[in-house]
């Protein structure tokens, strides 16, 4: 899932390592992303996002901190997913991103074992929506 706003720089201009650089405190992310600064760390404490440190210990979270929280808000607000559901979809949403990024990768010299990785890494994804 992506989401675009306004008060996100697009990526045209953001090169995409310093999307994942940290540079907003909490309080700054919160109301960037419509929520409090105790959900952020209830967040952070679940594991839902993982916000880089300041070397005081300072939560510092990047325009994909921001972008990730926005979606976690949408999961469970719009679609009322509780938090376990909310990480439900978003490790699906990295495997079939990595999943992706593999196909897309070898469209030009597609090997057996890039194939094979990638047939195994969907019967996980089906099996695990199978035994839920």
């Amino acid at each position: 899932m992506h989401i675009k706003s306004s008060n996100i720089v697009s990526d045209d201009i953001v090169s995409r390592s310093d999307r994942f650089v940290g540079v907003y405190v909490i309080s700054v992310a919160a109301r960037l992303a419509d929520m409090h600064p105790q959900t952020l760390r209830k967040y952070d404490k679940e594991g839902l996002v993982s916000p880089q440190r300041s070397q005081g210990s300072r939560r510092l979270y990047s325009d994909s901190d921001v972008e990730r929280l926005r979606v976690i808000r949408r999961l469970a607000d719009e679609l009322g997913l509780n938090l376990n559901g909310v990480s439900l979809v978003l490790d699906f949403v990295v495997a079939l991103s990595e999943i992706l990024e593999l196909l897309e990768n070898s469209v030009d010299s597609p090997t057996i074992e890039s194939n094979q990785y990638v047939v195994s890494q969907i019967r996980k994804l089906l099996s695990f929506v199978r035994a839920v």
